[in-house]
């Protein structure tokens, strides 16, 4: 089910991508360079060293640039950060939503679509995972783009399920919503498992994973389907 042989392309795409039109005149231009150098430092420092111990300072040095360059682009690290990981978001949910294959089973198609989040984001995991520990740390703060990846996941997995009961391949009247729930919990669960038990690269234990998840996709299906 899981093919170590598949190169994800997204996973091999820079953290930081832009969205943002183009910028005209050679100021703008230079700001935009200035704010794209910050952001690929940052997601550096913080994919090596975690949220807390990469300083605004060390931003600025790997970028190259002043501390004052660096507030002229944001007005502080949780803003940096906060940039950074809505980048990972939505290159994790863009992989995950074109790995849906109509043509696997359900459970396979759903494993499909999670070991390819999992390539995508296992070098960038400790972000993630930092995100969740501010989000703990901090309670009211204001990083909910943890709390948006985490929804973003369970709507592609619920999408999949959605498709799934049109072609009735599980019962009409199951609550499938509750089911994207319990997915999306695994998911995240897995990926601080992963993350724990990595090697000193970030790399994580592909086939371990990989084995983990079909065994329990298989049962969240089976359970639908018994229901």
């Amino acid at each position: 089910m899981y093919d170590p042989n598949h190169i994800t392309t997204s996973a091999s795409e820079p953290a930081i991508t832009s969205d943002k039109p183009v910028p005209t005149g050679n100021r703008a231009k230079s700001k935009e360079r200035n704010r794209l150098k910050i952001l690929e430092s940052a997601a550096t420092l913080f994919r090596e060293r975690g949220f807390e111990a990469a300083t605004l300072r060390d931003i600025a040095r790997a970028a190259g640039l002043s501390t004052g360059a660096l507030f002229a682009n944001f007005a502080d690290k949780n803003e940096i950060f906060l940039t950074v990981l809505e980048s990972e978001n939505s290159r994790v949910i863009r992989t995950m939503r074109d790995a849906h294959n109509e043509k696997l089973d359900l459970v396979a198609r759903l494993h499909t679509q999670l070991m390819r989040g999992y390539e995508a984001t296992q070098h960038n995991a400790r972000i993630v995972l930092s995100a969740f520990v501010m989000k703990w740390s901090q309670g009211q703060s204001p990083v909910n783009q943890v709390g948006q990846m985490s929804d973003l996941i369970r709507f592609v997995l619920l999408d999949t399920l959605k498709s799934a009961q049109a072609h009735k391949e599980v019962p009409q009247g199951v609550d499938i919503e509750v089911a994207a729930e319990v997915l999306e919990d695994l998911c995240l669960a897995n990926l601080r498992r992963a993350y724990q038990a990595s090697d000193e690269s970030g790399a994580f234990d592909m086939d371990k994973l990989a084995k983990s998840l079909t065994a329990q996709i298989a049962l969240v299906v089976a359970g639908l389907k018994a229901a």
